[in-house]
C-alpha cells in the first residue's frame, strides 16, 4: 500500500512539473508570434508608406481594440487611414491579432495590439505600435521605449511594453 501511494505521489508530481513547462513554453511562445507579427507589420508599413507616400493615421475609436481593428482594416483595404485613398494595392492580406485575442469581432474589447494614439503625427511620417509581452523577452532591449499613447509608459521595458515604430510624435 505505502508503496502504491510513492508511487501515484512521484507520478502526481512529475504532472505538475510537466503542466509547469507546458505553460512556460506557451507563454514564450506567444510572445515570439507577437515579436514575429510585429516584424510582419513593419513591412507592411513600409510598403503602405512607398506606395501612399505616408503612414497610415487612425480616425479614432472609443476602444483600442477599435483603433486596432482600422488600423487593420487600412493596410488591408485601404479605408479607415485616417485619409482618403484612391487606387490601393492591399499590404497585407489579414492583419495579425494579438494570440490571447478570443473573439472574432475585431471592435470587441478583448486583448489587442495598439497602435500609438495619435497613430502618427499629421505629416504622417511616424508611426508606434504596441503589445504587451508576458515574459522578459530579449526583444524588450532593442525596442522603442516610452508611451504609445499621452505618455502612459506602456513601452517601458519594466510594463513588459513591447514597441516599434519610426520617428516620434507628440506624446510619444
Amino acid at each position: 500500500m505505502i508503496e502504491l501511494l510513492v508511487v501515484i505521489s512521484i507520478i502526481g508530481f512529475l504532472a505538475s512539473a510537466s503542466i509547469v513547462a507546458f505553460n512556460s513554453a506557451r507563454i514564450k511562445a506567444r510572445d515570439a508570434r507577437r515579436v514575429a507579427d510585429f516584424k510582419q507589420i513593419q513591412t507592411a508599413l513600409e510598403m503602405f508608406y512607398d506606395q501612399i507616400g505616408r503612414y497610415p493615421q487612425s480616425p479614432g475609436h472609443a476602444t483600442w481594440s477599435g483603433h486596432w481593428a482600422y488600423f487593420s482594416q487600412c493596410l488591408q483595404t485601404g479605408v479607415n487611414c485616417g485619409f482618403t485613398i484612391a487606387n490601393y494595392t492591399p499590404v497585407m492580406a489579414k492583419v495579425p491579432q494579438d494570440p490571447l485575442r478570443k473573439t472574432t469581432d475585431p471592435f470587441a474589447n478583448d486583448f489587442t495590439y495598439y497602435p500609438g494614439y495619435p497613430t502618427g503625427c499629421s505629416d504622417g511620417k511616424s508611426y508606434r505600435i504596441a503589445a504587451y509581452l508576458e515574459t522578459n523577452h530579449i526583444a524588450l532591449s532593442s525596442d522603442l521605449d516610452g508611451s504609445f499613447y499621452n505618455n502612459n509608459n506602456g513601452c517601458q521595458d519594466t510594463n513588459r511594453g513591447y514597441c516599434v515604430g519610426v520617428e516620434t510624435c507628440s506624446g510619444w
